[in-house]
């Protein structure tokens, strides 16, 4: 959220170059290990022929205005859980109950629908990525140079900035998030070859939430899948790392409109989420790690809510209802 803020309000791009580091690195990982036989990420949820459009941009939208609202995506709350921010806690709570009721709750059914309304049939089956359609389309060859042209081109943005070349710990830290990313599909592509796993999948973190809270609740300890295992790895860390630094403390909503808008946001979230089917990480960076076409949608849908978000925040005004002072 900070990147986007950046972008969008301070006009630096720095924390947004970090993020198409973190891709290179992911798409560079995850198409080496696909090549070499590592993993098959083949089965992967975002690489189905059909492609929600509608689920996907409106899900971009409401995601990016909760986040915007919350002040954090998913993955950075359950950062802020670990180290004793009790507001982020209860966010991640509600974020985990509305992604569940959208997926197998009460809007389900409304959930399968907006699916359905907006879903367009891509030219190729399964894997049904954009290196699978520019093969269809323009053989294999075009195939590998346009992953080295997203990849190398995503890398190079990122590098030729000097300030950004400045900063060690942020540029290490896109690195390792696009590593972990590909990790993951190497991970789960094992498993899903050892018939322990039904489809391949990597980082995501709306989904998740939802079922750690019935895991918690139902069946502790039973069944874990890769994205609640994820999760707990992250919370478990970001503890660690703020306990050895003694930065544990925590922290409560300062006041009823505090929570009221966090409590907004992690609806959005949650729900925005599961019709996207990612958030900033699942759509992010694992679908554009293997180059979904979804990827291209959810992403400036992302940055269309946060703006919208950010107007109603700072300048206090929406599409609907003019600031008064404009």
């Amino acid at each position: 959220m900070g990147a986007i803020e950046d972008l969008l309000i301070g006009h630096d791009a720095r924390g947004a170059k970090a993020w198409a580091l973190a891709a290179a690195v992911a798409i560079a990982g995850t198409q080496i290990a696909a090549a070499s036989g590592l993993s098959d990420p083949s089965s992967a949820l975002y690489l189905s022929s059909r492609l929600h459009v509608l689920g996907t941009l409106l899900g971009g939208i409401l995601f990016g205005l909760g986040m915007t609202l919350v002040g954090t995506c998913s993955f950075g709350l359950i950062v802020r859980s670990g180290g004793g921010d009790l507001r982020a806690l209860v966010t991640a709570g509600v974020v985990g109950i509305c992604a569940y009721v959208a997926t197998s709750g009460l809007l389900a059914p409304l959930r399968i629908a907006i699916w359905d309304a907006g879903v367009v049939q891509l030219p190729v089956s399964r894997p049904a990525s954009l290196p699978a359609i520019a093969t269809w389309s323009g053989g294999p060859v075009a195939a590998g140079l346009l992953i080295l042209a997203v990849a190398g081109g995503l890398g190079l943005l990122a590098l030729a900035d000097p300030r950004l070349r400045k900063r060690p710990r942020l540029l290490g830290s896109a690195c390792a998030m696009g590593a972990a990313v590909a990790l993951g599909w190497i991970v789960t592509g094992q498993a899903v070859e050892a018939m322990t796993m039904e489809r391949a999948e990597s980082l995501s973190f709306v989904a998740p939430m939802g079922r750690a809270l019935l895991q918690v609740m139902i069946e502790p300890f039973r069944n874990v899948g890769f994205g609640v295992s994820a999760l707990a790895g992250v919370c478990v860390g970001s503890f660690a790392v703020t306990a050895l630094r003694r930065e544990l403390r925590l922290e409560a909503f300062d006041d009823p409109r505090e929570m009221r808008r966090h409590l907004v946001g992690a609806g959005l979230m949650g729900v925005g989420g599961v019709l996207a089917q990612g958030c900033t990480i699942g759509q992010g960076l694992s679908a554009t790690s293997v180059l979904a076409p979804s990827a291209l949608l959810f992403l400036p849908a992302l940055l269309l809510g946060a703006r919208i978000g950010l107007w109603h925040l700072i300048e206090g005004q929406t599409f609907w209802r003019p600031s008064k002072s404009g």
